[in-house]
């Protein structure tokens, strides 16, 4: 005779069976029509490049197409947007940098949406070093001097961002904070212009991706005084980080990660990590990623929902020191 247990479960086991049995085939057959990744920023900027690239090589490799779709506007509002309101089926998913998932709800109290409930990260992508940047005819050539200098000229020096609210002002007001000096900003509509007044002698210093900056940098024209993540970039590797050029316990960090509509199915978002990661490591996108300054970088989906709740708290004390607004 059975035991009364087996008779219990026994279904449910058969159950359970079917479903994950069910769940490995809808992954197996995924896709079976085009991806579109959505990129909230215009074409030919970092996390464009890594859409585009990683689109390539996936569309090779599962033979159907993936699809990038530019949707920029309103600090990442509008491609944020079209992605949470999108269904959640594994065919929509968006490139994207922690500084828009981790500040854009602390800047912005009406979205349209919300981000941790609507939205999950997928996978890590990249890294793209923020290098301290200076004029080449500033009088400084390391962080303690740029101090020094900024010192002796309190309210004097300007430094320029891609925008109020962006990464790069809020690692500006953080250097500024623990540097215990007073600088003026001077907001842009991206990063290129800031660069181009940097070169011209308008501003005195930008925080910027390295890829902004890097060829002004092996010109002669633009001298970099540290990168502002926790070690050094590989495509400088000369440049100190600014925790080690005097500034202990300073940090800040830009990556882009790959993120899709909450509820997306787990194995999908499974097949998606392992997919990016394999991508990534190739010594093709190591080579044709680090000549932009770019870096690939991997996580699991579980810990990028940890370091983005670490970056929000980080850039919520800032913002509330800073008194930065935007509204």
């Amino acid at each position: 005779m059975k035991h009364p247990f087996i008779k219990l479960f026994a279904p449910m086991c058969v159950s359970l069976s079917f479903c994950m049995t069910a769940a490995a085939s809808a992954a197996e057959a995924y896709p079976s029509h085009p991806v579109r990744i959505v990129d909230a920023f215009p074409p030919g900027g970092s996390t464009d490049v890594l859409a585009r690239y990683l689109a390539s090589k996936t569309a090779e490799e599962w033979g159907q197409p993936v699809i990038v779709e530019n949707k920029p506007g309103a600090a990442g509002q509008i491609g944020m947007g079209t992605v949470a309101k999108a269904p959640a089926d594994g065919y929509t998913l968006m490139i994207l940098p922690n500084e828009i998932w981790s500040v854009t709800p602390l800047l912005y109290k009406n979205l349209p949406f919300n981000i941790g409930r609507e939205l999950t990260p997928v996978a890590s992508v990249a890294t793209v070093p923020i290098v301290m940047t200076v004029g080449g005819a500033l009088p400084v050539s390391s962080v303690s001097q740029f101090i020094e200098y900024a010192r002796s000229w309190p309210g004097k020096v300007s430094f320029g961002s891609a925008g109020a609210g962006t990464l790069h002002h809020l690692s500006a007001e953080l250097f500024k904070s623990m540097a215990g000096i007073d600088m003026l900003h001077v907001p842009y509509r991206g990063t290129a212009p800031a660069v181009a007044d940097l070169l011209g002698g308008q501003i005195q210093v930008v925080f910027s991706p390295i890829s902004a900056v890097l060829p002004h940098i092996q010109a002669g024209k633009l001298k970099a005084l540290a990168v502002t993540g926790a070690r050094r970039s590989a495509a400088l590797p000369a440049v100190p980080t600014v925790a080690e050029a005097g500034l202990p316990g300073y940090e800040s960090n830009l990556w882009v990660n790959l993120i899709a509509p909450a509820g997306t199915p787990a194995a999908v978002i499974q097949k998606w990590n392992e997919q990016a990661r394999r991508v990534m490591s190739t010594a093709e996108a190591r080579d044709k990623l680090m000549a932009q300054g770019i870096e690939p970088a991997f996580d699991t989906p579980a810990n990028l929902v940890r370091r983005l709740d670490e970056d929000a708290a980080r850039w919520r004390r800032v913002i509330e020191t800073s008194r930065i607004s935007v509204e």
